[in-house]
């Protein structure tokens, strides 16, 4: 028997050594979500951090629990952060991918390598919600002149782009924002009319 016969995956099949964030095509996604492997100490922190979510869903009007959720990621270079993060990005968009036919949500790569039932419900109570995901990569998207306000303007660029606005000047981005919500205001108005000229 050759050892190459001993794996399940082809050891020939191309394995991207760097997760990038700007890398969303269908078969990168696929085998990210795919070969993505939960170990005990990820488990773990994956479930303090759907418990954190689930605790916001069930309490969506207590600031004291929705104004303390953040996650610091850290670890070594090479440790899984950025796969971590993308697939936490991919989950929570619950996003659709296909792979040679058939299609699948990223939720049903995690029936198999989650073995707590709980956590499980969790995770799916959680990408069950409406969710926006905005997943960027600071050093692409920072302009090296920015300085010491670069990660502000690079929040403040992806939020507008996001969002459908001007991404590189967050004043016109301003502008636009403002007219939207004159226009979405006017349709509540119209619509408010309309509704109470059909009941009158």
């Amino acid at each position: 028997m050759r050892i190459e016969n001993l794996f399940e995956k082809d050891i020939f099949r191309p394995i991207n050594g760097v997760v990038k964030a700007d890398q969303l095509d269908d078969m990168s996604v696929w085998q990210e979500l795919d070969e993505f492997v939960l170990t005990r100490e990820s488990v773990d922190y994956l479930h303090e951090f759907i418990d954190a979510i689930v605790a916001v869903i069930d309490n969506p009007d207590k600031p004291e629990i929705t104004d303390q959720i953040g996650v610091w990621l850290s670890g070594f270079f090479g440790s899984g952060k950025s796969h971590l993060l993308k697939i936490i990005s991919y989950l929570f968009q619950n996003r659709e991918v296909s792979h040679d036919g058939p299609t699948r949500k990223a939720i049903d790569f995690f029936e198999t390598k989650v073995k707590d039932a709980l956590l499980l419900a969790d995770i799916k109570r959680a990408v069950g919600v409406n969710t926006d995901v905005i997943l960027l990569n600071i050093d692409v998207k920072a302009e090296s002149s920015a300085g010491r306000e670069a990660l502000l303007r690079v929040f403040l660029k992806v939020l507008n782009e996001a969002q459908g606005f001007c991404p590189e000047h967050p004043h016109i981005a301003h502008m636009e924002r403002h007219l939207q919500s004159n226009i979405n205001a006017s349709r509540r108005v119209q619509r408010g009319a309309v509704e109470y000229c059909s009941t009158w």
